[in-house]
């Protein structure tokens, strides 16, 4: 009987040896990986918006490659957010706020994009919508998108702030056009408060429409 055929060449059972521990070792490694450094593969975008609000939101199916792709350079110009009334009244305002996480010039306030829909002044939620007004009804999707984009591209290559790896969406001003609505998460009017909302946070939010925003 040939002894090399049930005794293999040292060399080979060396290399084999290697190929085993270097496949372990990197399935060990992987499984160490964190969820948050694995994430960092791809642009994250984070719901903060209670479930007690009455609208769901998602990215449009057909942008969620865009979105994730940290190579892409304009994936905030392609960027459109889906949302729907999910309640049984219709919403004649909404102001979502999109956090970047990004501090304008490295290290002043963070940058944010204000998502709108609805006329600026029902935005001071005691204003009542007229029959001129649209509003999204019960069930009604609409699209939402910014008009920052351009602003932030060129900070971006001008090294005026990084590239952003997340995008938070966040609630400031839901009003049904009749008085009531929702302040931030909180329902308004609260019950026995009539209290009207204070409208720095209304001009604030007109002022982040036009020129782009930034949190403190």
């Amino acid at each position: 009987m040939n002894a090399s055929a049930n005794n293999p060449h040292p060399l080979a059972k060396s290399l084999l040896t290697a190929l085993v521990l270097s496949v372990v070792g990197f399935l060990m490694i992987a499984s160490r990986l964190s969820p948050s450094t694995a994430a960092l593969q791809e642009r994250i975008f984070e719901n903060k918006i209670p479930a007690h609000i009455p609208i769901k939101i998602k990215i449009k199916k057909e942008k969620e490659t865009s979105f994730k792709d940290l190579n892409n350079e304009k994936w905030l110009r392609e960027f459109e957010l889906e949302v729907t009334n999910t309640g049984d009244k219709s919403i004649y305002y909404l102001e979502i706020v999109m956090d970047t996480g990004v501090k304008f010039d490295g290290s002043g306030p963070e940058i944010v994009f204000p998502l709108t829909y609805g006329r600026p002044e029902l935005g001071d939620i005691v204003t009542k919508a007229t029959r001129d007004d649209v509003p999204i009804k019960p069930g009604e999707t609409i699209i939402l998108t910014t008009r920052q984009a351009t602003a932030w591209e060129m900070g971006i290559r001008d090294k005026r702030w990084p590239e952003a790896t997340k995008f938070k969406a966040e609630i400031q001003v839901l009003s049904f056009g009749d008085g009531t609505g929702y302040w931030g998460t909180e329902l308004y009017p609260r019950q026995g408060d009539r209290k009207r909302p204070g409208r720095m946070t209304s001009c604030r939010s007109r002022q982040k429409r036009e020129q782009g925003g930034m949190r403190n």
